[in-house]
């Protein structure tokens, strides 16, 4: 009974600590699109999509206050659903960095700052969505760095005249269906 009595307030005052941890973290993120959940472990978040009708439904997240350039972005993240062939994404100040099963995109706001400009999509050699995946990307005022599981796979040239944005994460998923990514050890770092 004793023994019984004691992990349940162990149990107890764990999950209290995990849990202020998690909502002191989760202040710092709001979802633009979809829903945005805390995980199981701190610092961990699932982002589902919206689920809406049309070309495809999509979830984001973004920082509640602008982000300082430079700054590095960090997460390990994995995709949750099926489609391998949608994007996961990075927004960064002035731009967004897509990633799916094989291959890398930069897409840049037009001169407006209305629109995307068309990116390419480069081939990503052996990456796999649904695989967890270490995505690091840093952003000066001319450049945004991307690396996944410790390597550079790719850098674009990008003039932000701004101090600091939210950036932040999403996802796209099929039309009319809810999906999913994990995403763990997040951080923003000046």
């Amino acid at each position: 009974m004793r023994a019984a009595l004691a992990l349940a307030l162990v149990s107890a005052l764990a999950g209290t600590a995990t849990a202020d941890a998690d909502a002191a973290h989760a202040d710092a993120w709001k979802a633009t699109r979809g829903t945005l959940a805390p995980g199981r472990a701190p610092d961990s978040f699932v982002l589902s999509s919206d689920g809406a009708p049309g070309r495809y439904s999509e979830a984001g997240m973004i920082t509640v206050k602008p982000v300082a350039l430079p700054y590095t972005l960090e997460a390990t993240w994995r995709r949750l659903g099926p489609e391998a062939g949608r994007s996961m994404h990075v927004l960064v100040a002035g731009g967004v960095v897509l990633i799916k099963n094989g291959a890398i995109a930069f897409y840049a706001y037009d001169a407006g700052a209305t629109a995307f400009g068309q990116g390419d999509w480069k081939p990503l050699a052996g990456h796999g969505a649904q695989a967890e995946h270490a995505v690091k990307v840093t952003q000066t005022k001319d450049k945004v760095t991307v690396m996944l599981d410790g390597a550079q796979v790719a850098q674009y040239d990008l003039a932000i005249a701004r101090d600091a944005a939210h950036v932040g994460f999403g996802m796209k998923s099929a039309p009319g269906y809810r999906s999913a990514i994990y995403l763990r050890d997040v951080t923003v770092v000046n």
